[in-house]
C-alpha cells in the first residue's frame, strides 16, 4: 500500500476547544516514493517555495482579518464605520510575494477612511527579514549582482528584489545605522576594559565627483587584546569581539571620531583603559586617534610595522644596493630608528639619482613618524600587538570591496558613505541586536 502525505494549515480558538478546527486547508499533498536519487530525497527548491507561499498565504488571510478592527470614527463621537468595499494590497516576504484583500471602511459623516493596505497599516510592504537582506546583500555585492542572488534564493525574478530597490533599501538602512550610532554614544554602558587596540587605515576610492579621480574612506578596528584568537599554522588569527567605524564624508573626521568614540566605548574604553594604537602614519588617521587619547588611561601609538615594511618592500633598487636596504628594515625592526636614518642618508647618496625619490619619500616618512616607531622585535616576543595586518582583513571588507582593485566602480561620498555604516554595523558585535531599529526607522506608518 502506497503512503501519502499531505501538509496543512490549521486555525482553532486556543481558549475553546483545540480540537474544533475554524479553518482547515491542505497546502500541497503527494505520495511518499522509494528515493532513488538526491533529486528524489525531501522536497525540491521550488516545491519547498511553494510551500513557504501557501502556508504564508494561509497565515495572512487570517491575520488580515482582524488587521483592520476599527469600528468607530475617531472625528464623530458614536458614529460607526460602514464596509466601503475592498482593496487589494502587495505583500513581500524574502521568498514570495503576496496579493492581500483588505475590506475598506469608512465613515459617511465625516468621509474618514482608516488605511487599508499594508504600506500605510504596517508602515512597508516588504517583511523586515527582506529589508534585512536587501541591505546585507546590497552593502557587500554589486546591486545588479545582489538582484541575481535573491532570484537565485526565490527561483524566479521578482520586480520587488529589482537593483533599484535594493540600492534605495541598503542606503536608507545604512542612514538609520549613521543615526543609531548618534545616539548610542549617550547611553552605551559596559564593564572598562583594562586594554584596547585600536586600528586606523583609509583607502582611496575612485570617484565620480567633478574635478577629482578619488577621495579617502576611514575605518577603524577596536578590540580587547583578549579577543584575538589563535589559529593553526598558515592560517589568519581571527577576533572574538570587535566594533567598527568608517565614514566617507568630508567633514574633517568628525563623523569618524564620533563614530570611533562610541566603538571604543562598547569595546570598554574608560579612563582607566590602556590603548594600543597603530596607523599608517597618515596625519588623518593619528587626529582620530588623539581624540580618544583623553577618554583612556594612557595612549601608545605605534607606526604599524605591516604598512611600514611594505613601504620598504615596494622599493626597487639596483642588486647591489638591496642589501642595504635590508640593513635599513633590521635598524626599524629593532627600534633603532636613528641607525636606521644614518644607513638610509648613506644609501641615498649611493644610490644613482633615478632611484632617490622613493628612499627619500621613506625618509621623511621616518622622520615624520620617528616617536612612534618601535622595538617590534621586542613587542613580537613579548606577544604583544605591533601591526595591523590581522585589521587589514576588516579594511578589506569594509573599504575595498567593490571599491577597489578590479571593481572599476566609482562612488560619490554621499553613496558610499550608508554602504559604509551599514558594512562597519555588520562587522560589529551588535548589528544582530540593532538591525531590528536599523529597519523600524526605515518603516513610516501614515
Amino acid at each position: 500500500m502506497a503512503k501519502h502525505y499531505r501538509i496543512t494549515f490549521e486555525c482553532y480558538e486556543s481558549t475553546a476547544n483545540p480540537e474544533i478546527s475554524l479553518s482547515k486547508t491542505v497546502l500541497i499533498s503527494g505520495v511518499i516514493d522509494k528515493p532513488v536519487d538526491i533529486f528524489t530525497f525531501g522536497l525540491a527548491h521550488e516545491e519547498q517555495i511553494k510551500l513557504i507561499q501557501l502556508s504564508q498565504d494561509a497565515l495572512l488571510k487570517e491575520q488580515v482579518s482582524s488587521i483592520n478592527s476599527e469600528e468607530y470614527c475617531p472625528n464623530c463621537p458614536g458614529k460607526k464605520l460602514v464596509k466601503y468595499g475592498r482593496r487589494h494590497s502587495n505583500y513581500h516576504d524574502v521568498f514570495t510575494d503576496h496579493k492581500i484583500t483588505i475590506g475598506r471602511k469608512r465613515c459617511l459623516e465625516c468621509g474618514h477612511e482608516p488605511g487599508s493596505t499594508i504600506q500605510n497599516i504596517l508602515g512597508h510592504s516588504m517583511s523586515a527579514d527582506l529589508i534585512r537582506l536587501q541591505s546585507e546583500l546590497g552593502s557587500d555585492y554589486p546591486y545588479r549582482e545582489s538582484q541575481r542572488l535573491l532570484s537565485i534564493f526565490s527561483r524566479t525574478a521578482r520586480e520587488i528584489n529589482n537593483h533599484d530597490r535594493i540600492k534605495s533599501t541598503t542606503e536608507k538602512i545604512g542612514a538609520n545605522v549613521e543615526m543609531i550610532y548618534q545616539t548610542e554614544g549617550e547611553v552605551v554602558a559596559i564593564k572598562p576594559a583594562e586594554k584596547l587596540v585600536l586600528n586606523v587605515d583609509g583607502g582611496h576610492i575612485n570617484t565620480i565627483e567633478e574635478g577629482k579621480r578619488s577621495f579617502e574612506a576611514m575605518t577603524a578596528v577596536i578590540y580587547q587584546p583578549g579577543a584575538l584568537v589563535s589559529n593553526k599554522a598558515g592560517t589568519r588569527n581571527h577576533l572574538t569581539s570587535k566594533h567598527c567605524s568608517a565614514s566617507a564624508l568630508s567633514d574633517n573626521q568628525q563623523q569618524m571620531i564620533n563614530n570611533t568614540i562610541i566603538a571604543a566605548l562598547k569595546q570598554g574604553l574608560s579612563p582607566q583603559t590602556e590603548v594600543t594604537a597603530l596607523c599608517d602614519g597618515a596625519d588623518n588617521c593619528w587626529q582620530v586617534v588623539a581624540a580618544l587619547k583623553p577618554l583612556a588611561a594612557s595612549m601608545i601609538c605605534i607606526l604599524d610595522w605591516f604598512h611600514l615594511g611594505m613601504k620598504i618592500q615596494n622599493i626597487a633598487l639596483p642588486e647591489e644596493l638591496k642589501a642595504k636596504l635590508l640593513r635599513v628594515k633590521w635598524h626599524l625592526w629593532r627600534g633603532k630608528v636613528d641607525n636606521a636614518l644614518i644607513r638610509l642618508a648613506a644609501l641615498i647618496i649611493a644610490c644613482p639619482q633615478l632611484d632617490r625619490q622613493r628612499l627619500e619619500k621613506l625618509q621623511i616618512y621616518l622622520i615624520n613618524n620617528r616617536n612612534k616607531i618601535v622595538d617590534y622585535r621586542k613587542r613580537q616576543k613579548d606577544g604583544l600587538v605591533f601591526t595591523s595586518n590581522l585589521a587589514e582583513a576588516t579594511v578589506e571588507s569594509l573599504i575595498n570591496r567593490r571599491c577597489k582593485g578590479q571593481q572599476h566602480m566609482r562612488w560619490s561620498r554621499k553613496g558610499l558613505n550608508p554602504v559604509l555604516q551599514l558594512r562597519a554595523a555588520m562587522s560589529s558585535n551588535d548589528w544582530d541586536k540593532n538591525w531590528k531599529t536599523a529597519v523600524m526607522n526605515a518603516v513610516v506608518r501614515n
